[in-house]
């Protein structure tokens, strides 16, 4: 059987060491979906901070035009 998950989310694992440097107004992009660009905010810095063990998601909104929209950054606890 298959099943179809409607949803226009969706996430992008990032590697914690290739964002270490970031900044307040730094820009994530998805490699693959480059319209899909997200501006990294002090609430981003501070909930990274917070949680350093979990795995960190950039989450991606697909917009009716087929183009792509950064939503902010998610933490999965390990």
């Amino acid at each position: 059987m298959t099943y179809e998950i409607k949803s226009n989310m969706m996430l992008f694992e990032m590697d914690r060491t290739a964002i270490a440097d970031i900044a307040v107004g730094d820009t994530l992009r998805a490699q693959d979906l480059p319209d899909a660009e997200y501006t990294w905010t002090l609430h981003d810095s501070q909930f990274l901070e917070s949680n350093p063990d979990a795995r960190l998601f950039l989450k991606v909104q697909k917009l009716p035009n087929k183009q792509y929209k950064g939503m902010g950054v998610m933490i999965i606890p390990e």
